[in-house]
């Protein structure tokens, strides 16, 4: 049997999912794809195109770490699920990420300006949270805590210039547009689930797989039964 090797990255936070089997730094194998049915349905098939793209098998996955939101509700729970699952059945540690960092890990730059990462939480309401680059080598800092705030509160807090990435929604450009903030950029959203890796590697985020649950900013939007 062959030894474990690979770290796996699940992000089910979004209908736009991904995954990646990473050996060392090297990414060997990578699917990004947008839900069509449900996360359910769709995570295993995708995980085990990615174990024969990597030419890899499931006993070959030494840590794993997850995407743990804010995000949709039942895929988060499908991906937290399922990674734990697997986690337990192998014997190997899991972390648990959050998706603002891990939408900004990949465009902080020592030296350079804070990274915005923002969520679509529904009308008016936006996810957000900031991160400060470290200095070469080292981790990057939290400039705002994830949460929920109104486009105009957004704009207000974001520091001048930063770089923006995410779910920029039309309200918050509108305001972003009226406050004139010169300097600003806006990048792509990358899949995450590599990422989702290595900041569990830089943080030394991997454990018990039973600790490892999601992360709401408020509340779901499901209403206790009523009594009959």
């Amino acid at each position: 049997m062959a030894s474990p090797r690979y770290d796996l990255g699940i992000d089910t936070a979004a209908d736009d999912a991904s995954l990646a089997l990473l050996d060392g730094d090297r990414v060997v194998a990578e699917r990004a794809w947008h839900v069509e049915t449900t996360m359910s349905l769709e995570l295993l098939e995708a995980l085990d195109a990615l174990l024969v793209q990597a030419s890899a098998t499931r006993a070959e996955v030494a840590r794993i770490a997850v995407c743990v939101g804010p995000g949709q509700y039942g895929g988060l729970r499908t991906g937290i699920a399922t990674a734990q699952g697997l986690a337990l059945g192998l014997g190997v540690p899991l972390a648990g990420v959050g998706r603002l960092e891990a939408d900004v890990w990949p465009h902080l730059r020592p030296g350079g300006p804070v990274v915005i990462a923002i969520h679509d939480a529904g009308p008016e309401a936006l996810a957000w949270a900031g991160y400060e680059p470290g200095p070469a080598g080292g981790l990057p800092s939290l400039y705002a805590e994830p949460h929920i705030a109104r486009p105009a509160d957004v704009i207000r807090d974001a520091p001048q210039p930063s770089i923006w990435v995410g779910e920029l929604t039309k309200a918050l450009r509108e305001v972003r547009d009226i406050a004139s903030r010169g300097g600003d950029t806006d990048v792509k959203a990358q899949p995450r689930a590599a990422h989702l890796v290595r900041i569990a590697r830089a943080r030394d985020l991997f454990g018990d797989p039973a600790a490892v649950d999601a992360v709401y900013l408020r509340p779901p939007s499901i209403t206790p039964p009523r009594r009959r």
